[in-house]
């Protein structure tokens, strides 16, 4: 069974044709369209565009799904409500539809750690922070909508940390991959002669704060370890409430994640300690940027 899977983001909209081994056969990506219409509009044009090379559509949305009924509700970076079942032709039966975070987490331990970890948590760093939680060898949905580890109140509530979903201290307001892009557009224009800016303007991504081969000035370095005192903080505070065995890292930075898992571990080494305990495995996705497409198809094949 070959399934049309897609991973839905507030910037952009990947898509593939996976199959039953779980092989992207072909994907693409486009940018997230503005509102309703203009989305089902664009989905619709791919489902025609590949109408005989699947038997199921399956999208993961970046915020609140309501699967009974096929629709997504609302998300702080894709705020708007979509009704599915106006999909042309549309078929409750050969569709799906879960939040992005979740399908990602699924993906990598069905794919990769089902052996190995019973607990795990995945946290996706993109426009926002996504994230998904399996405990018991289980993907946790609470009512419906658990695992939004990016909206857990993290930091001072201060407009500096200002969330897309209206609250203040969010966590993915201080550390998602947006975040991260931001602060190295604003030091480049402060230092453009800067080994950072120089680097950055080559790479264009906000991952290259955290590539320890870069000599930073006093506010990079400054800068990043905000960043990384952040997203300890917040790892630390799921380790906590789930106990869980390994945080999975992923989204658009799996694919040049520098020092970030380093810079991390060394973070909570020095300041934190758990007597009788380990703190979790971190790890960075193995999938890449196709861990929510996979993800998206294994959880329409198996539910």
């Amino acid at each position: 069974m070959n399934i049309l899977a897609f991973d839905v983001g507030g910037t952009s909209i990947k898509y593939g044709i996976v199959n039953e081994y779980s092989e992207v056969l072909l994907k693409g990506s486009i940018t997230t369209p503005g509102d309703e219409s203009s989305f089902l509009e664009t989905v619709n044009k791919i489902i025609s565009t590949n109408q005989n090379s699947f038997d199921k559509i399956s999208i993961a949305m970046p915020g609140f799904v309501n699967k009974q009924d096929s629709s997504y509700l609302w998300g702080a970076n894709l705020k708007y409500a979509i009704d599915f079942t106006k999909i042309n032709g549309f078929d409750f039966s050969k569709f799906s539809i879960d939040n992005d975070g979740n399908v990602a987490a699924y993906s990598e331990y069905l794919l990769h750690y089902s052996n190995k970890f019973s607990n795990l948590i995945m946290l996706t760093f993109g426009t926002g922070v996504g994230g998904g939680i399996i405990a018991g060898g289980k993907l946790i949905r609470g009512s419906g909508s658990a695992g939004e580890v990016g909206h857990m109140l993290t930091s001072k509530g201060n407009e500096e940390y200002l969330c897309n979903c209206g609250k203040t201290g969010c966590f993915e307001a201080s550390t998602s991959a947006a975040a991260w892009t931001n602060e190295c557009k604003r030091l480049s224009k402060k230092y453009p002669e800067s080994e950072l800016a120089m680097k950055f303007s080559e790479e264009k991504l906000g991952s290259i704060i955290f590539d320890r081969s870069i000599n930073l000035n006093s506010e990079e370095s400054a800068t990043r370890d905000k960043i990384i005192v952040n997203i300890s903080n917040g790892l630390v505070s799921l380790f906590e409430i789930f106990d869980n065995e390994a945080f999975i890292l992923g989204g658009s930075m799996a694919g040049k994640p520098y020092d970030l898992v380093l810079l991390i571990d060394q973070d909570i080494k020095n300041r934190f300690k758990f007597p009788s305990r380990v703190f979790p495995q971190i790890l960075v996705s193995t999938q890449k940027g196709e861990a929510g497409i996979v993800g998206a198809a294994l959880i329409a094949r198996n539910e």
